[in-house]
């Protein structure tokens, strides 16, 4: 009961203090001081100042009600108004009273006295009105967390199921099938159902490192990449040299796998001018354009003629990180987009793409960034014609 009569008189209460100040400052000026000094211009300019500055209360209770703030949360403006007003008044006092006790004369002791008030008043306000809206924000933040995540949870438990479905089928279809061409669309399916599935896996992992809590662990980013690398050439016409040696372990989690998958395949993506991929039998998103009985098979290095795609993949160790490499044999990227490369953009799956990684990857505690062309000459590339975009991934090493 206490609560609900204060939150309905709290928008009251702070206009209230707002105007008793200003009742305070007129019976001062007006009529205590004007009488003393026997003139009334210098006591109606010093009114115009503390007078009209605690109308700042009155205006924000105003608005406070009108964006409708609930009642309690405006209670805590007004609280914070007025402890802000004691808090500098009793600054401002006590030093007067220490001036006083000295004997110095003190020049309009009221008057300063009441404008310090007013002004922690209104500061009071302005932190209070930014503490509740930071509360709003954050409460709406974790409102709309937990919903993505039930809904992120329950579309993968959905799909999954499908999946299995689906996955089912297909097995039962390539078991009992007559002819070549079912087979191998039977194959097909399952592939995609595999993929989907992963990506289903993968989506989990995003949702877990981009929340509130993420938790990170020591990973195998070689052992990632080969299972990453493998999935793509299964499915690209694509020559992806990779170089490793042993495990590199870092601090992160299965969210590793849509960072790696994202950079090579935006190098697949990028790295080839598209109209080079369809004259070679391919879509212009990468994916292979196969015939009802024949499919792509993955395609092996050229040299510097290559007619396919070339990606280098490297991984690195380094006393504090693990350094992953991705570059493509493209044209690179222009001096201008360099600096908003991870930027989003709507409608471009190329930004949008290395804005995820970028975002993973800080989640991560790594960095990523593009390599100039002064430093390619350190990571040992093999081949001396692949001069186009070096992206390089810094993860904190386990």
């Amino acid at each position: 009961m206490y609560r609900g009569v204060r939150a309905r008189l709290a928008p009251w209460l702070l206009a209230g203090f707002g105007l008793a100040f200003t009742g305070v400052a007129v019976v001062w000026h007006l009529g205590i001081e004007t009488q003393r000094i026997g003139q009334i211009g210098g006591p109606v300019l010093a009114l115009g100042l503390d007078g009209l500055l605690p109308l700042v209360l009155v205006y924000g209770s105003y608005r406070l009600v009108s964006s409708s703030t609930p009642g309690e949360q405006i209670w805590t403006v007004f609280v914070w108004s007025v402890v802000g007003s004691l808090a500098v008044g009793m600054v401002i006092g006590l030093s007067v009273f220490i001036r006083m006790v000295e004997g110095r004369t003190i020049a309009e002791p009221v008057f300063v006295t009441l404008l310090a008030m007013e002004t922690g008043a209104v500061t009071g306000l302005v932190a209070g009105t930014l503490a509740v809206r930071a509360r709003q924000d954050a409460r709406r933040a974790t409102r709309t967390s937990n919903t993505l995540s039930f809904v992120n949870d329950l579309l993968r438990h959905d799909i999954a199921n499908g999946l299995v479905v689906i996955d089912g089928r297909g097995t039962i279809i390539r078991r009992n099938a007559d002819s070549e061409t079912v087979q191998t669309a039977a194959d097909a399916i399952r592939e995609q159902v595999t993929e989907l599935d992963s990506l289903v896996d993968n989506a989990g992992a995003v949702v877990e490192t981009l929340g509130t809590d993420p938790t990170f662990e020591p990973t195998d980013i070689v052992g990632i990449a080969e299972a990453v690398i493998q999935r793509i050439e299964q499915t690209h016409p694509i020559a992806i040299e990779f170089q490793a040696s042993g495990s590199a372990m870092a601090r992160t989690n299965e969210a590793a796998r849509p960072v790696l998958r994202n950079l090579i395949e935006n190098a697949i993506e990028h790295g080839t001018p598209a109209a080079e991929l369809s004259a070679e039998g391919t879509a212009t998103d990468g994916a292979p354009l196969q015939g009802e009985s024949q499919r792509a098979e993955p395609a092996q290095p050229t040299g510097a003629g290559h007619d396919h795609p070339s990606v280098f993949v490297a991984i690195r160790e380094t006393d504090d990180v693990v350094e992953i490499h991705v570059v493509d044999d493209g044209p690179g990227i222009p001096d201008d987009r360099r600096d908003t490369i991870f930027d989003p953009r709507a409608g471009d799956t190329h930004g949008g793409g290395l804005h995820l990684v970028e975002t993973l990857v800080t989640s991560f505690g790594g960095d990523i960034y593009l390599a100039d062309s002064a430093s390619k000459s350190d990571t040992a590339l093999p081949d001396g014609d692949r001069n186009g975009a070096h992206f390089v991934v810094e993860l904190p090493r386990a």
